[in-house]
């Protein structure tokens, strides 16, 4: 296999005088190249190439080879060519790039076995927001809302963000392509009609190409590196304290862990280094001088009083008052800096690193709903299966009678989401006509509630049978086997398809991380059935949701069994104690879920 890296300039190098690029940069205790070099080599890739997209200077050969691996050589626009005329049609070009950099560790084992060699793979990383979901609204023409549409992320059509990696065959015609990223070569490829599969990459990517991503990604090598033994060539200068060989650092210097030195490095009297930090090789850090959770490139020169915060830096760095168009940019008060902590956010997922490291008091309360969670598990297990056994009669005479009343299955199975958005057949025995769902659409019109629900006074497509069934609420009995099967459980929010989940982000957050049930508050505290309670049924979701407990599922099922299954209203004062801000259940869906 052949292996081909590409380097980029990203913007905060572009004002660096020094042949720097994203490959040289450091990373923990080598450099971006050295990483992806070790993980190149672990595939048995003796074949290492790199393709600048810039124009390179005139150092940048010399210096940007010393970092590769043994043998490495850059590769110019023509590459692809010249791999055609090198190697058999049965190899394969393994094309990387790495300002997309996979969250934590860079593994290549597991993408470079691709047994089609008609067919190239993409790794992708795909498209995330902070909310997991896209949404678009439709106006009239006088402005007013007519519908909202909403997205979710890994449910409906997901959009690719980047492009990580490519694996092409060379028995593709790939003489005379020429492409300067993935995105170019994806494109080029498609134009020559060649089979290709998006592979996506997880848990995500971190963005290397934007100066917060590098610093995210140099804070998690220089934490493990400085949390186990000294690597090969590295000392222990202080705990958690790196230092490469030949440096030499002054007894007055500060240094606050973790810190990674690497080779050649010089740091004066009083100058203060604060973690977590990485001084490149050859980098000089003059009397008095400041690198504060930064990264320092390979032979940068920090003037003395200069100050370096919350920054990639390559060059030369004057005082914070002599800032000039030299070097890399002096970044002054932190409050203004445009990287203020050293945070990477993943593409793809979304999700802040920060909000990796949980207090005891949320470890403890996960604690608790892990024990809960068990408990009810097993209760909703042990209760449904003795009432299948109980109620089997009950079920065989509504078998029979929905079969002698229309024409059609006995059980209706429809799809609706349950815990953590897994879908489900929701059992239920049928109680209308076979063709349902096609006479749904023609009847909207006259739909009684509001929301994102659907019901008719005198719906008729309801068969006699059907509304006897619904009437008793015999109908839902059939789910009791869906809890058996742990799709769901005896209370909780009510399984509901995907259609009706998305119309409030919070509220599908909160109902579907648990299991749905038969009976919820919902289903007994409401008391606006006739008016359409689609806010009522946000608020006592998100509300159940907040009070989790053995306690409250049992008042739950009492309120159940006195009520026959809701026929009238349960003040939820008596079932849960809820603060003041979250008890008026009559106000509107924003308000709900506030």
């Amino acid at each position: 296999m052949i292996c081909i890296i590409l380097d980029s300039r990203p913007e905060y190098l572009r004002d660096s005088r020094t042949p720097q690029s994203l490959l040289s940069m450091p990373l923990g205790c080598g450099t971006v190249l050295s990483e992806i070099a070790r993980a190149v080599g672990e595939t048995g890739c003796t074949d290492l190439r790199i393709l600048p997209t810039f124009e390179s200077l005139p150092d940048y050969e010399r210096n940007i080879l010393k970092l590769a691996l043994p043998g490495a050589k850059l590769a110019g626009e023509d590459a692809m060519t010249s791999l055609v005329y090198e190697y058999e049609p049965s190899d394969h070009v393994l094309i990387l790039d790495p300002r997309y950099w996979p969250a934590g560790r860079y593994e290549l084992g597991s993408i470079i076995h691709n047994d089609d060699a008609r067919c190239t793979l993409h790794g992708v990383a795909v498209a995330s927001t902070p909310e997991g979901t896209q949404e678009y609204v439709r106006c009239d023409q006088n402005g007013t809302v007519t519908r909202i549409f909403r997205y979710y992320e890994d449910v409906t059509c997901s959009h690719i963000a980047a492009s990580v990696y490519a694996l092409v065959p060379l028995a593709s015609s790939l003489a005379g392509l020429r492409f300067d990223s993935l995105p170019t070569l994806r494109l080029a490829l498609a134009e020559r009609a060649m089979l290709s599969r998006d592979i996506p990459v997880r848990p995500g990517i971190i963005d290397l190409g934007e100066e917060q991503g590098l610093l995210a990604i140099n804070e998690q090598y220089v934490i493990g590196a400085a949390s186990h033994d000294s690597p090969a060539r590295y000392t222990t200068l202080q705990p958690r304290t790196l230092v490469g060989q030949h440096c030499r650092i002054h007894p007055g210097a500060r240094i606050v862990p973790p810190v990674v030195i690497q080779d050649e490095v010089i740091v004066e009297e009083d100058a203060v280094i604060i973690g977590p930090a990485v001084i490149g090789a050859g980098s000089t850090i003059r009397h008095g001088s400041l690198v504060a959770q930064s990264v320092l490139a390979s032979g940068s020169t920090l003037s003395a009083g200069a100050v370096v915060r919350h920054q990639a830096a390559s060059g030369a760095c004057k005082r914070e008052s002599q800032a000039s168009d030299e070097g890399v940019r002096p970044t002054g008060d932190p409050s203004h800096s445009k990287f203020q902590p050293i945070r990477g956010q993943m593409v793809g997922l979304g999700a802040d690193m920060s909000a990796m490291q949980d207090t005891g008091w949320t470890h403890a309360r996960k604690n608790r709903r892990s024990i809960y969670a068990a408990a009810k598990l097993v209760g909703d297990t042990a209760v449904s299966g003795i009432a299948l056994i109980l109620l089997a009669p009950l079920f065989l005479a509504a078998a029979i009678a929905i079969k002698l009343d229309s024409a059609g299955p006995v059980f209706f199975g429809h799809q609706r989401e349950g815990r953590l958005g897994k879908v489900f057949g929701c059992l239920k025995f049928r109680t209308m006509c076979a063709d349902a769902h096609v006479k749904q659409r023609e009847l909207y019109a006259a739909n009684a509630l509001d929301g994102p629900q659907f019901k008719l006074d005198n719906d008729p497509r309801v068969t006699r049978v059907g509304q006897w069934l619904r009437a008793t609420n015999i109908d839902e009995l059939p789910q009791l086997i869906n809890v058996f099967l742990g799709q769901m459980s005896i209370v909780g929010p009510r399984p509901s398809p995907f259609r009706e989940n998305q119309i409030c982000v919070p509220w599908r957050r909160a109902r579907l991380s648990v299991r749905p049930g038969i009976t919820g508050l919902w289903q007994i505290c409401r008391d606006q059935r006739s008016e359409g309670d689609f806010h009522q049924w946000i608020t006592y979701d998100i509300m159940y949701v907040r009070n989790l407990s053995l306690l409250l599922d049992q008042k739950i099922i009492l309120a159940t069994v006195l009520t026959l299954g809701g026929m009238w209203t349960v003040p939820h004062t008596w079932l849960v104690r809820e603060q003041s801000e979250h008890t008026t259940v009559r106000s509107n869906s924003a308000e709900a879920v506030a």
